[in-house]
């Protein structure tokens, strides 16, 4: 199995590090390198820079939200996997997610390996 490059979009440093670290303590196997940006915009420059296979966007972040850098993203990078991660839960905000090219979405509050696992279709071994 091809190890992963992975880019966190999120605005909280805390929860960013707390997913490289939980990505890196379940899947360090599949993974080659985590990278992490605090907004849209630099979320673009950075996939412009390097070739990435999944992203973990935020949706709400300064100066360019994750469904905006999402729409933006998939248009530029076809094969390029986006697992939205949000506090919001309402529908709406799934929806405009989907919509924009993310590929699954999960809430912040309900985080765990297994969401991981199932969003990164990882085989994962116990």
């Amino acid at each position: 199995m091809k190890k992963q490059k992975i880019l966190i979009a999120d605005d909280n440093p805390h929860f960013a590090k707390a997913l490289k670290f939980m990505l890196l303590d379940s899947f360090q196997e599949q993974v080659d390198e985590i990278s992490i940006v605090k907004d849209g915009d630099e979320c673009l420059l950075e996939l412009n820079n390097k070739l990435y296979d999944t992203v973990f966007m935020d949706i709400n972040m300064p100066k360019m939200n994750g469904i905006e850098t999402t729409r933006e993203a998939t248009q530029q990078f076809r094969n390029l996997v986006i697992i939205a991660v949000s506090f919001h839960s309402e529908m709406k905000y799934i929806v405009q997610m989907i919509e924009a090219g993310a590929r699954s979405y999960i809430i912040k509050d309900e985080i765990s390996k297994e969401t991981l696992e199932k969003a990164l279709a990882i085989e994962y071994t116990y």
